[in-house]
């Protein structure tokens, strides 16, 4: 028999209490595809240890320390490839910084092609930093404050997406204060959910976007004003969607309202942000979502609405980066407590909410592996963290590799979504390093924290 993958226990025939209690080591098919698959595009498909960017991850966690987040160079350009292949040469694709701000990781994919979009001020800077021009940079996000929108008119952003009539007659304040003219796209809340998404972010009645019906009256008011500059259309209704006709069918529907205002207010809406939220498999029995069939139907849409000057976007963050990061933790103690194996790591919810489920209603493992073993007689074990909550687990009887106080527990597709989602300051732990790995070389794109930082700050 093939050795295991580690998988969820679930995933295979169930073990009974008896063999559970006594912890009984078994060999089993690797039955997680998604587990299969995010060791095959690191290029470990058939290896026994895991190794990142031509790098064996106990090497990296020898030199870097753990807990740490790594992130493969060489997985980022493939995703980045496959996604602009897909879509056609028509689409530009915007890198949602919320998924992972790294500067390292923004400034690579800047410089394969990727344009962005920022949700915070802070966002924004970073995007400068990468090497972003902020007139290319469009801000998003139903909260913008007057302070952050008057920031940004001095950037000389490009174009806000714009979520109220309030906000539209800030960003004209802050324009005209500053003698400058303002590109602005509506975000359309389409009465319709997006089906197939795990967090729907619009529909009957959302914080997100402006309802349909208003549009309208929103557009006539922007294409009135001096101040600013009517881009077009955007929408977001969901996120990790795992159903390419859904989206490519609510894509459809933005087009033909689109067509349809043009038609009836007769103003130009030329630029057509389409969203994203491209599902990525996150936990244990995950499927995948199809970019093939999305990026097949999105290009025949295209080709039925184009024309001279009309510019498309599809906005992703975390099916971009996701499958290019690893969390690695290290076993810091074991022991049995009824009869179960338990394993205390170094690393936990504060720095990998996300494998932690913090977000989800039913908890699920996540693409777990032991990083030193990926083959290997299989053991029932839980798996948590340092704090002292029992909300930092990962696992609870999982099936992986038996591991020894000092091993290495790998958290795969972790590159979206991890410390910045993460609850860090909890229980004051440092901060994890990051490091880019690419052909057999690594380097800290942002360093450890120290033991010391919980005092930043404050005073007595």
């Amino acid at each position: 028999m093939t050795p295991a993958l580690g998988h969820h226990a679930n995933a295979t025939a169930p073990l009974s209490l008896r063999q559970r209690r006594r912890n009984i080591c078994c060999v089993s098919e690797p039955t997680d595809v998604a587990t299969q698959h995010a060791l095959a595009a690191l290029g470990c498909a058939a290896e026994d240890l895991l190794h990142l960017g031509g790098i064996e991850a106990r090497e990296l966690a020898a030199r870097f320390g753990t807990p740490l987040y790594v992130f493969a160079a060489d997985v980022l350009d493939a995703r980045f490839a496959a996604v602009r292949h897909a879509l056609g040469p028509r689409f530009g694709v915007l890198y949602s910084i919320k998924a992972n701000p790294s500067l390292a990781v923004t400034a690579r994919l800047h410089h394969r092609g990727a344009g962005a979009e920022v949700a915070s001020l802070g966002e924004l800077h970073l995007a400068l930093a990468a090497g972003h021009r902020a007139a290319d940079l469009r801000f998003a996000g139903p909260g913008k404050t007057d302070g952050e929108i008057d920031a940004a008119v001095r950037l000389q952003l490009g174009c806000f997406h714009v979520e109220s009539q309030s906000e539209v007659e800030a960003i004209a304040a802050a324009a005209r204060a500053h003698g400058t003219r303002i590109g602005i796209a509506v975000r359309v809340n389409l009465p319709h959910e997006l089906s197939g998404t795990r967090m729907r972010m619009g529909g009957r009645t959302s914080r997100f976007g402006v309802d349909e019906d208003q549009v309208p009256a929103l557009l006539r008011s922007i294409a009135s004003n001096p101040a600013l500059h009517l881009r077009g259309l955007h929408v977001y209704a969901g996120t990790q969607g795992f159903d390419a006709d859904a989206f490519v069918h609510h894509a459809a529907t933005l087009v033909a309202r689109a067509t349809q205002w043009e038609r009836e207010l007769g103003l130009p809406l030329d630029e057509l942000d389409l969203g994203g939220g491209f599902g990525v498999a996150t936990y244990a029995g995950d499927s995948a979502f199809d970019l093939l069939r999305a990026g097949e139907g999105l290009r025949e849409l295209v080709a039925q609405n184009d024309r001279p000057g009309r510019v498309w976007f599809v906005e992703l963050g975390r099916y971009l980066v996701a499958p290019c990061g690893v969390y690695l933790t290290r076993v810091v103690r074991t022991k049995t407590s009824g009869g179960l194996h338990h394993v205390a790591l170094d690393g936990g919810l504060h720095h990998c909410a996300a494998a932690a489920g913090v977000g989800t209603v039913l908890r699920r493992a996540p693409l777990l592996v032991h990083a030193d073993r990926l083959r290997g007689a299989a053991q029932t074990v839980t798996l948590g963290g340092p704090l002292c909550t029992p909300a930092d687990q990962f696992a609870e009887q999982v099936l992986l590799p038996a591991l020894a106080e000092g091993d290495l527990v790998a958290v795969l597709h972790a590159g979206a979504y991890g410390l910045s989602f993460s609850p860090h300051s909890f229980l004051s732990h440092p901060a994890p390093a990051e490091v880019l790995v690419e052909a057999g070389q690594a380097r800290v794109v942002r360093a450890r924290g120290e033991v010391t930082d919980v005092l930043r700050g404050q005073s007595p």
